[in-house]
C-alpha cells in the first residue's frame, strides 16, 4: 500500500487527469446505458464474440467470415465465457473499454515521461479528456483496444531505444501481435521500429536476430488463421479480406471523383466478373458467406474501375483527393456522432484546431533543436503511413481518432525542450548575475 501511495503522489497530476476522465466515462455510461449501441459495427463485434463461443465459428454481420481479424471475436467471447451473454456481459464489455480508454492515458504519460518531466508529461495528456474519447470507449469497437496497443508498441520501442534490453523486446512481440489480431493496419509498424532503432545505433546483429525470432513468432500465430480462411473460402487470406469496399467508398471522397452515370460499370465490372464470383452473387441463398466474400470482391472491381477512369479524366483532381483532402479529413476530424453531457460537437473542432497549433509548434521547436529529432522522424513516420493507409482507402473519423495520441507525444515533448531552453537560459544568466557581483 505504501508503495502504491507513493507512486500515486509522485504522480498526482496524471492521477487527476485519469480521476476526471473516469468521472467523465461514469456521467457517460449514466446517460447513455450500457445497453447503448450504434447497431452497426459494434453490435457485431458482440455477436462475433458470442457465436464463436456457442459455436466455435467466427463470424462478422450475421455470417462466417475474415472480414476481421479474430482478436476482438476472442475477447468478446471470453468475457462471455465469464459473463454470460447478456446484461452482465454488455456492462462487463462497457467496464473493460473504459479501463482501457484510461490505461492509454497513463501509456502515453509515461512514454512522454522518457523524454521530460511529470508536469508537462501530464499537460499532454488533457487532450484525452475531449469529449469523443469517452463516447468512443462507450462503443464495443476495435479503437479502445488499438489505440492502447498501438501506445504500448510505441513507448517500448522508445524505451527499447534507450537501453537495450529483453522486457521491452519481449512486450513489443506481445503487443505488435495482439494489435495485428484486431486492426491488422498496424502490420507495417516494424518497418518504421527498424529504421528508428537503426538510426539509434542499436546493434544490428541483435536487430536482424530479433526480427527474425519475431517474424518466425508471428507466422505461427497466423498461419492457423490462414489456413482456417483458405479452407472456409479457398483463397489465400493471410490477414483479411473486404479492403474493396472502403476502397470503393473512399473513390466518392475527395473533388472530382467519376460520377456514376458517367460510367459503365456493365461493360468495365460486371462482363468481366469471374464466373465463381457470379455464380455466388446470383445464387445468394447458396452459401451466405461466400456471397459476402465476393460483394466485397466486386466492390474491389468497381473502386479499382472508378481509380482508373478518374486517373485518366483528372489526375489533378485524384492527386489532390488522395494527398491532400483525404490526409486533412483524418488529421482534424473527430469521431463524435452523439452528444453526450451537453458537448456539441464544435467543441471538438476547436480542440483538434488546437491539437494541430500545438502539434506543429512542438514539431517546429524539435526540428530547430535537434535533440530528439530521431524520435521525431519515428513519430512522424509511423503516423504518417496510418494515414497514408486510410487516404488510400477510407478517409473515416474513426479511423482518425486511433491516431492522434501521437500527437500528444509530441507535444510533450515539443513543449519539453521549450521548458529546458528556458530554464537552461535562466541558468546562464544567474550564472552570469553572480559572476558580476
Amino acid at each position: 500500500m505504501k508503495k502504491i501511495y507513493k507512486i500515486i503522489m509522485n504522480n498526482w497530476l496524471i492521477v487527476i487527469v485519469m480521476i476526471i476522465s473516469l468521472v467523465l466515462h461514469i456521467l457517460a455510461i449514466k446517460q447513455l446505458g450500457f445497453n447503448y449501441t450504434l447497431n452497426s459495427d459494434d453490435a457485431s463485434y458482440v455477436k462475433s464474440g458470442i457465436v464463436f463461443l456457442q459455436t466455435g465459428e467466427i463470424t462478422m454481420h450475421g455470417v462466417i467470415s475474415a472480414q476481421i481479424m479474430p482478436g476482438m471475436t476472442f475477447l468478446i467471447a471470453f468475457m462471455a465465457l465469464i459473463f454470460g451473454t447478456g446484461t452482465k456481459l454488455m456492462i462487463s464489455l462497457k467496464v473493460l473499454w473504459m479501463i482501457m480508454g484510461i490505461s492509454t492515458i497513463c501509456v502515453v504519460y509515461k512514454t512522454i515521461k522518457l523524454y521530460t518531466n511529470k508536469y508537462i508529461s501530464a499537460l499532454s495528456c488533457l487532450f484525452f479528456l475531449a469529449i469523443d474519447y469517452v463516447w468512443m470507449d462507450n462503443l464495443i469497437l476495435t479503437e479502445t483496444p488499438f489505440i492502447l496497443l498501438f501506445a504500448l508498441l510505441i513507448y517500448h520501442t522508445l524505451k527499447l531505444s534507450q537501453n537495450t534490453n529483453r522486457k521491452d523486446y519481449i512486450l513489443i512481440i506481445i503487443y505488435y501481435i495482439m494489435a495485428v489480431f484486431i486492426r491488422p493496419n498496424i502490420g507495417i509498424f516494424p518497418i518504421f521500429l527498424f529504421i528508428f532503432l537503426l538510426l539509434k545505433k542499436y546493434d544490428f546483429k541483435l536487430l536482424m536476430k530479433q526480427c527474425l525470432i519475431a517474424g518466425a513468432i508471428l507466422l505461427l500465430c497466423l498461419i492457423p488463421w490462414a489456413y482456417r480462411n483458405y479452407k472456409v473460402f479457398g483463397k489465400f487470406i493471410p490477414l483479411t479480406y473486404g479492403i474493396g469496399n472502403p476502397l470503393l467508398l473512399g473513390t466518392y471522397q475527395g473533388v472530382g471523383y467519376p460520377l456514376d452515370e458517367e460510367l459503365d460499370y456493365v461493360k468495365n465490372v460486371d462482363e468481366k466478373i469471374p464466373d465463381k464470383m457470379k455464380y455466388y452473387l446470383e445464387n445468394t441463398n447458396e452459401k451466405e458467406y461466400m456471397t459476402k466474400y465476393y460483394l466485397l470482391e466486386y466492390d474491389g472491381m468497381k473502386a479499382k474501375y472508378r481509380m482508373h477512369e478518374w486517373w485518366n479524366k483528372d489526375k489533378i483532381s485524384m492527386l489532390k483527393s488522395y494527398l491532400y483532402y483525404k490526409p486533412k479529413e483524418l488529421f482534424n476530424n473527430y469521431f463524435y456522432w452523439d452528444t453526450i453531457l451537453g458537448i456539441k460537437p464544435m467543441v471538438l473542432s476547436t480542440i483538434r484546431k488546437l491539437e494541430i497549433l500545438f502539434f506543429g509548434l512542438s514539431s517546429l521547436l524539435i526540428l530547430l533543436n535537434k535533440k530528439r529529432i530521431k524520435e521525431w522522424l519515428f513519430l512522424i513516420l509511423t503516423y504518417g503511413s496510418q494515414i497514408a493507409l486510410y487516404s488510400y482507402t477510407f478517409a473515416f473519423s474513426r479511423y482518425a481518432i486511433s491516431m492522434f495520441f501521437i500527437r500528444y507525444i509530441v507535444i510533450g515533448i515539443g513543449i519539453g525542450i521549450l521548458y529546458d531552453i528556458v530554464k537552461n537560459r535562466r541558468k546562464h544568466e544567474d550564472i552570469n548575475d553572480n559572476s558580476s557581483i
